[in-house]
Parts: structure tokens; sequence; C-alpha cells
């Protein structure tokens, strides 16, 4: 999907890491060896970009991305709609700029296919939110970015209930969710190596 971001920088000054894979040979010659350093519950050679005190990305020089061309992967892919569609703008710090930019956001559902979809990706990352512990270690997400884009990739085992809700789809049991949400999110991430 085309992301729309414009002008738009507030996930550079939103105090996230960066998620860097080590194939990302360009990205990672281009950023100083002192602000990476080893992501937690990643293979070895997976790389982490922090933040300075104002919670900036260090690549962004004034308002621009002074690696653009050889931006990570993960920034090239973000897209904060995820939050609007995922129902998380609000449940983290509300004077985050991304949360800001993403309540911008607003959407309209012509389908019922469409708003079935929608539904799904509430209930995936309603249901994340409540149950982090069904999710193996690794995949657990963390905070409201993360577990809209896990949501995302899962949505499709909510969309198979009738009526997508976290209330329908958690009267079976939890570990079969579970086991669907991780083979789901496993096939989404071979997708995006081989992509």
């Amino acid at each position: 999907m085309n992301v729309s971001c414009g002008e738009c920088d507030a996930c550079c000054r939103s105090s996230y890491f960066i998620h860097i894979n080590p194939e990302e040979t360009r990205t990672l010659s281009r950023i100083p060896n002192e602000l990476l350093f080893p992501a937690p519950l990643r293979p070895e050679g997976h790389m982490v970009l922090g933040y300075d005190e104002q919670g900036r990305c260090p690549m962004l020089i004034g308002n621009t991305c002074s690696i653009y061309r050889n931006r990570p992967t993960t920034c090239r892919i973000f897209d904060c709609r995820v939050l609007a569609a995922s129902g998380l703008t609000g449940v983290d710090d509300e004077n985050n700029p991304i949360f800001q930019q993403a309540r911008r956001w607003q959407f309209n559902y012509p389908t019922k296919r469409d708003r079935n979809l929608f539904s799904a990706i509430q209930a995936a990352a309603t249901f994340l939110r409540r149950h982090p512990e069904c999710v193996q270690k690794n995949l657990v997400p963390m905070d409201a970015v993360q577990i809209s884009i896990a949501a995302i990739k899962v949505y499709d085992v909510f969309l198979k209930a009738k009526n997508p809700s976290v209330e329908t789809r958690t009267t079976t049991r939890d570990s079969k969710i579970s086991k669907e949400i991780i083979t789901l999110y496993k096939k989404f991430e071979k997708r995006m190596r081989a992509a």
C-alpha cells in the first residue's frame, strides 16, 4: 500500500526504536555504529536504532531524513493508519506525535466485507492486548504500534468468525487462537523477507 506521509515526520519524532535486519547492509553502512545496538529477542545481526533525548530519530536532521534513500525497511513500510485501523490511537501517550497524527485518519466502509475486515483487525488488536501471554515470547507485542502491526499481520484469524469480535473468538480455546496467530505471523514475516 502507498504510505501517504507527505511532509509528516511524526513517526521520526515519537521515541520509537527502529529494527534493522542484517540484510539491510546499505542502511547499516549509513548509520554510525554507536547509534546501533543488538535487537532484543532477535537473532544475531539484527540491530535497533534508538532516538535522542527529544524522542527524535538521530538520522532526522532538521525535518529531513538524512538516509532517506537507504532508510530501514521498518521506516519504508510503517503506516500510522494501522493505529487508527486497530483502534489503538489513544492507548499510549496522547501527546506522542504518532498518536496525534493517527487520530486524524478517518475510514469509511462501503461494503460489508470492508466492515468485517475492520472489525477483524480491531478484534485481533484487542485480543493481543488482552492475551499477550498466549503468543510465543519473541512475538509478543509490547506497545500500541507493535500491537497494531501484529493485528494487521494476523487479523485473518478473527475474520473467520461470522461476527469478528474478540468476544466471539475467545469462546474458543485461547491456545488454538494463539497457534493460528503464530502461524499467520510467521507466514507474514516470511513473505516480507522474500519481498
